[in-house]
């Protein structure tokens, strides 16, 4: 394993948190950002509210597809103390970027039949730039 040096984790983590900054500037509704675990590993990412009126546990989920290193994960703990930390069922697949979730207090599970329907009859129109 290469070692890292304390001074580049904060370098990378000033650079990731910078970005989500500006990306989520560029964003409607605000996303809130995150750390999610899922199968025992870390990523990095964010959730918006998508359908509020209809119901306010429903929630896009946008994150890496990567893992984030232990090292990296603390610094941006010390430097982002409002970050949430979602625990997602390990039975979710999240392989991907993106995806539409269930936010029940700080965990990600499977949306319920209503919510399934619900967004099934109102598709989301995801635009990333």
């Amino acid at each position: 394993m290469i070692e890292v040096d304390v001074k580049d984790w904060e370098r990378v983590a000033k650079f990731i948190l910078e970005e989500e900054k500006l990306m989520n500037s560029f964003s409607y509704p605000e996303p809130t950002n995150a750390f999610i675990i899922w199968k025992g590993n870390v990523y990095i990412g964010s959730i918006q509210k998508i359908v509020p009126n209809f119901s306010k546990d429903v929630v896009l989920l946008s994150k890496s597809t990567y893992v984030i290193p232990d090292g990296l994960v603390r610094t941006i703990r010390k430097l982002d103390k409002e970050r949430l930390e979602l625990f997602a069922e390990d039975s979710l697949d999240l392989d991907g970027r993106q995806h539409i979730l269930r936010l029940v207090e700080n965990r990600l599970v499977h949306m319920n039949d209503q919510q399934t329907r619900y967004m099934i009859e109102h598709p989301l129109e995801i635009r990333e730039r």
